[in-house]
């Protein structure tokens, strides 16, 4: 009996360690300093992929996310804490693009409605509570200078 008792036990342990890892290992991409290129915007449940040069990135320090939307350069105040974050204050600049406009639009419209982030494996989600409003691919870390 004891024999079985303590299989049970390092069963549990082994599974354990192998969730860490597994956690571990889809956090692997840090948030800052990495480029994260749009793929995917969802709206009303609509998936629509994206294949233009729309991409985020995040600035600890400042406290700032920014990037570009397809067409513009934009910027924001990113207050993260865990796993949520919200985005203020959004401003960019004015050109417009035929081509990418739609999408652009529906970019920087959806980044004043999140509310969280995951990172998983090397793509970062962003949600309105629930639902899923943006999906990233990490295409660029940029090494720190610490």
């Amino acid at each position: 009996m004891k024999q079985l008792y303590s299989i049970c036990i390092a069963i549990i342990f082994l599974t354990a360690s192998c969730t860490s890892a597994k956690e571990t290992m889809e956090q692997s991409i840090p948030l800052y300093n990495t480029k994260w290129s749009l793929k995917k915007v969802y709206i009303d449940s609509k998936e629509e992929t994206v294949n233009t040069k729309a991409f985020i990135r995040f600035d600890k320090e400042k406290g700032s996310a920014g990037g570009n939307g397809s067409c513009n350069s934009f910027g924001s105040t990113a207050t993260i804490n865990g796993n949520e974050v919200s985005f203020k204050n959004i401003f960019s600049t004015k050109m417009y693009c035929e081509q990418v406009q739609q999408i652009e639009n529906k970019f920087l419209g959806s980044l004043g409605k999140i509310t969280r982030y995951e990172i998983k494996d090397k793509s970062l989600f962003l949600y309105n509570d629930k639902n899923l409003l943006l999906e990233f691919a990490a295409t660029e870390e940029i090494k720190s200078t610490e």
